[in-house]
């Protein structure tokens, strides 16, 4: 199933959308509302709240726009992906100390989650590619 589903780019696009969209909702909202049972500074919170949102918006709008050529846009949104998880990853270890257990739970699933995204996407850039 995974092997079908790569061989179409507007899914990509939109699973990619979605969890964006979840990262921004969830950052933005529940660890901005908690922020003092996650540690990090509410300043980050809201620009990696704000990131995560203008990827909702690059990724909905490539799903909706794009009919061909999609390579250079997944490319874009896998940079746009791995240099999110190295911020967040630079956040964990910059803020290590006022970090709670549940920040470090939060921002390492996240990572985790983010190289998921990274892997799938990489497997549809190389499907287009054949």
């Amino acid at each position: 199933m995974l092997q079908r589903l790569i061989h179409q780019p507007k899914f990509v696009f939109l699973f990619d959308a979605l969890g964006a969209l979840l990262t921004s909702t969830l950052i933005g909202g529940l660890l901005v509302a908690y922020q003092s049972h996650i540690g990090l500074p509410l300043t980050w919170l809201y620009i990696l709240a704000s990131i995560a949102a203008i990827f909702t918006i690059f990724s909905s709008s490539c799903a909706s726009l794009i009919q061909s050529n999609w390579k250079p846009f997944l490319i874009i949104i896998i940079t746009g992906n791995a240099l999110y998880a190295c911020l967040t990853t630079t956040l964990i270890i910059m803020y290590s100390k006022e970090l709670t257990g549940w920040g470090f739970a939060y921002f390492i699933g996240e990572i985790f989650v983010l190289l998921g995204v990274i892997w799938l996407e990489l497997k549809a850039v190389k499907a287009l590619s054949h």
